[in-house]
């Protein structure tokens, strides 16, 4: 039995459904603790087998919390790393916007000489707060946003939970 840790930070909830959703996929054969980053130390990270870290996507990179959660991790700590994001790509930035966020555990996690076993990423609903600057931005007709908001308040849907799930049952299996 694996020691895993699930730290996450989520502003609007999808991060937090997708760790629940990851937690569901390994918590059966596995000790599993769920934490927000905000409440957990990055050096806390060393009593674990393997972490999940999860983030939204701002503006095309990870989370500022997120980070500097994964920046300040021990070099060779003895753990692998899994990450998971989630993003509104479709109404908010293209593809290669939350690749680089993606990257960023890749890059970090080889920098710093952790196993590294991939990434899960979803949509999810835009923070309301940042709708009217990003529709601006993108500069679309409020009844072509309002049907992208539409169907990116729709997600994570049970269908992501359930990859999410699967995702981690798969990291798992690599170990």
């Amino acid at each position: 039995m694996m020691k895993v840790l699930i730290a996450y930070t989520s502003n609007t909830g999808n991060t937090e459904k997708v760790a629940k959703a990851i937690s569901r996929g390994v918590e059966a054969a596995h000790d599993v603790e769920i934490k927000r980053i905000e409440d957990t130390k990055a050096e806390d990270v060393k009593a674990f087998d393997l972490v999940f870290l999860g983030s939204p996507i701002h503006a095309g990179g990870l989370s500022t919390a997120a980070a500097e959660f994964l920046n300040g991790m021990p070099d060779s700590p003895g753990f692998r790393l899994a990450g998971f994001v989630t993003h509104a790509s479709d109404a908010y930035e293209s593809a290669e916007g939350y690749e680089r966020g993606i990257n960023t555990f890749s890059d970090v996690t080889k920098a710093k000489g952790i196993e590294y076993l991939g990434c899960f990423d979803c949509r999810g609903r835009l923070d309301p707060s940042i709708r009217p600057m990003v529709q601006q931005a993108k500069k679309v007709s409020d009844e072509e946003w309002a049907e992208d908001m539409r169907v990116l308040d729709q997600h994570p849907n049970e269908e992501d939970e359930r990859s999410a799930a699967d995702f981690a049952k798969k990291v798992v299996s690599k170990i």
